[in-house]
C-alpha cells in the first residue's frame, strides 16, 4: 500500500536533515544529563550549571534554528521557479509534512526530556500535565512558530539568520517602547493570553497563507505587522475599566477595612536629599493599614489607583504595579506606590490632600498547617515538592525541587539546631521562611530547586542553623478565594514626607542618639 503524501515527505526530509536532526537529538539529551547536577547545590554544580546554561540559551536554539531552515528551505516559498510546484505536490500536503516533522524531531524530544528530568527529579509528571503543556505553547509562541513563518518568507538560510537579527532587533525597540510609555502600569488580568493568541495566530496565518498562495510580499506584512498589532492593543485596552471589573468591590460586612496610620505614626518633616524623580514621576509611598480581617486571611496587592484631590487640584493616576504587596493579618500595615507627575506634585506636596486609593489585590487563606518530617531519605512537601540533604555537605540544610514552580504562597516554620545536630551550641531556635511564589514561564529545565533557608530572630551572621533530620516542619498553605478591590480614604496628608528622595554625596547619615538619652 502506498504512503500517503505527507509520509513520502517526511521520508525524504529526514534523508536530507539527517546530520541536523542528530545533531539537535544529541545537543537535547546532553542537556538531560547536565541539568540534573544543578539540582544538589553542591560544590561542583557550577559547571554542570554553566553547561546547561550554554546548551539552552546558544547551542539548542542555534540546532533548532539550523533545523528549521533546513526543513522549510528544503522547497523554498520564496520566488517562481521552485522545482516542486511542478511536481504533484499539494501545499496542504506540504505543510503537513513540515507540521509533522516538528513534531516528531522538535516537540516530542523536548517533552521527553522534560518528563525525563521531572521523573529524575523524583517528582510526578502526570501531577502537571497543564504545566507541561502551557510549557509546549509556550515553545510555541517564543520559538518555533515566529522561526518557521520567517524561514517561510526567506529563500536562502543566510537571508533567513539576518531576518531574524532583524526580527529580534525590531521587536526589543517596540518592547522597549512600549515599556517607556506604559511604565509601572498594571496590565489587565488576562491580557497575557490574548497577546499570546495574537503572537501565535497572526504568524500561523501568514506561514499558512505563504504555503498556499506563495505570495511573499502580503505574508512579510503580517509578521511585520505582529508586534505593532500588540503594541496597539496594549495602547487601546480600557485597562482601568477592565480592572475593575475583574475585581469587584468588596461591600460584605467583614470585608476588610482599609485606614490610614494615626498621625503619631506618620512623618511630620521629609527626609534629607535631593527628590527622586524617574521619568518626570516622583514616587510617593503610601502607608495604609489593614482591620478586620481574619487571621488566616491575606491580600497580595497587584496594583493600586489614586485620585488625590487638594487645593485647585484633581489628579486619577491609572492602576500601577505595586510588585505582589503583601498586606493582612501577617502584614497589617503596608506601603503602596504611587507615581505621580512631579508639577503635580510640587503644586500639592506642601499642603494637606485628600487621597483615594483602589486597591486590585488577589485574596488568599491560609489552610490549617500540616506536619512533615525531614529524613535523611528524600521526603516529599505540599505543592508536588520533594526535598533532601545535600549528599556531600553534612552541615547544609535540604533543598527542595519543584516541577515548574514553587507554590503560590506557603509558609514554613521549624525548630533549628544552632550550629551541630549532635552536640547543639545553643537551646533549639524557632524559625520561619516563605516558599514566595514561582510563575512558570518557558524553560528548558522544569524542575526548580530551593534551599529551605530559614530566618531566625538571631540577626548574627556568623550564627549556623541547621534543620535536623527528624525535625518537625510546619507547612502553611494559601488557597485563592477570588479577586477583590479595596478601597482607601486618607483625609487631610501631607505627601511631601513621603516622597522618595536620594541622598546628596557629601550629606552625612544621621547617627541614632545613643539609649537611654532625651530625643
Amino acid at each position: 500500500m502506498a504512503l500517503p503524501q505527507p509520509l513520502h515527505i517526511f521520508r525524504k526530509d529526514l534523508m536530507h536533515l539527517w546530520p541536523e536532526t542528530l545533531t539537535t537529538l544529541l545537543l537535547i539529551a546532553a542537556f538531560a544529563w547536565a541539568a540534573p547536577s544543578g539540582w544538589s547545590q553542591s560544590q561542583y554544580s557550577g559547571v554542570a550549571v554553566l553547561l546547561a546554561g550554554f546548551l539552552k540559551y546558544f547551542l539548542i536554539p542555534i540546532a533548532w534554528l539550523v533545523m528549521i531552515s533546513r526543513l522549510i528551505h528544503d522547497e523554498t516559498l520564496v520566488g517562481d521557479r521552485q522545482f516542486w510546484t511542478s511536481r504533484p505536490y499539494h501545499w496542504a500536503q506540504l505543510f503537513s509534512a513540515k507540521l509533522l516533522y516538528l513534531l516528531v524531531f522538535l516537540y516530542l524530544p523536548f517533552f521527553l526530556m522534560q518528563v525525563f528530568l521531572l521523573k529524575r527529579a523524583g517528582l510526578y509528571p502526570t501531577t502537571v500535565i497543564p504545566s507541561l503543556l502551557y510549557n509546549l505553547l509556550l515553545l510555541t509562541v517564543i520559538i518555533v512558530v515566529p522561526l518557521t513563518a520567517i524561514a517561510a518568507v526567506t529563500g536562502t538560510f543566510a537571508r533567513m539568520l539576518l531576518t531574524t537579527i532583524g526580527t529580534v532587533i525590531y521587536m526589543l525597540i517596540v518592547s522597549l517602547l512600549v515599556l517607556f510609555l506604559i511604565f509601572r502600569r498594571m496590565p489587565p488580568p488576562g491580557l497575557e493570553y490574548v497577546l499570546i493568541g495574537i503572537f501565535i495566530l497572526l504568524p500561523l496565518i501568514a506561514l499558512v497563507y505563504q504555503y498556499a498562495t506563495r505570495k511573499t510580499l502580503i505574508s512579510r506584512l503580517m509578521l511585520a505587522a505582529t508586534p505593532l498589532l500588540i503594541a496597539l492593543l496594549l495602547f487601546l485596552t480600557p485597562a482601568t475599566m477592565l480592572i475593575d471589573h475583574s475585581y469587584q468591590l468588596s461591600t460584605a460586612a467583614d470585608a476588610p477595612k482599609l485606614s490610614s496610620l494615626p498621625d503619631g505614626l506618620l512623618p511630620k518633616a521629609s527626609p534629607a536629599g535631593n527628590l527622586m524623580v524617574v521619568r518626570g514621576d516622583v514616587l510617593v509611598s503610601i502607608p495604609v493599614a489593614v482591620s478586620g480581617v481574619d487571621q488566616r486571611s491575606n491580600f497580595i496587592v497587584h496594583g493600586v489607583a489614586a485620585t488625590i484631590d487638594a487645593p485647585g487640584v484633581h489628579w486619577t493616576s491609572p492602576y500601577m504595579n505595586s510588585i505582589g504587596t503583601e498586606l493582612g493579618a501577617f502584614r497589617p500595615i503596608a506601603n503602596l506606590n504611587v507615581a505621580m507627575p512631579v508639577e503635580v506634585f510640587n503644586k500639592i506636596s506642601k499642603v494637606p490632600a485628600d487621597v483615594h486609593l483602589s486597591l486590585a489585590a488577589d485574596h488568599l487563606s491560609a489552610e490549617e498547617p500540616t506536619q512533615w518530617k525531614a529524613t535523611l531519605l528524600p521526603f516529599s512537601v505540599p505543592g508536588h515538592g520533594l526535598c533532601s540533604y545535600p549528599p556531600d555537605d553534612p552541615d547544609a540544610n535540604p533543598v527542595c525541587r519543584y516541577p515548574f514552580k514553587t507554590p503560590e504562597l506557603n509558609f514554613v516554620t521549624a525548630t533549628l539546631a544552632a550550629g551541630d545536630c549532635a552536640a547543639p551550641k545553643a537551646p533549639p531556635t524557632p524559625a520561619r521562611m516563605s516558599l514566595g511564589s514561582g510563575a512558570a514561564f518557558l524553560d528548558f529545565d522544569p524542575v526548580v530547586t530551593l534551599p529551605l533557608n530559614f530566618q531566625t530572630q538571631d540577626q548574627n551572621p556568623e550564627h549556623h542553623y541547621l534543620v535536623c533530620p527528624g525535625s518537625s516542619l510546619s507547612f502553611i498553605e494559601a488557597k485563592e478565594l477570588g479577586r477583590s478591590r479595596l478601597q482607601v480614604d486618607e483625609k487631610q496628608i501631607v505627601l511631601d514626607p513621603l516622597a522618595a528622595r536620594m541622598p546628596t554625596r557629601n550629606e552625612a547619615p544621621a547617627q541614632a542618639p545613643p539609649q537611654g538619652d532625651p530625643q
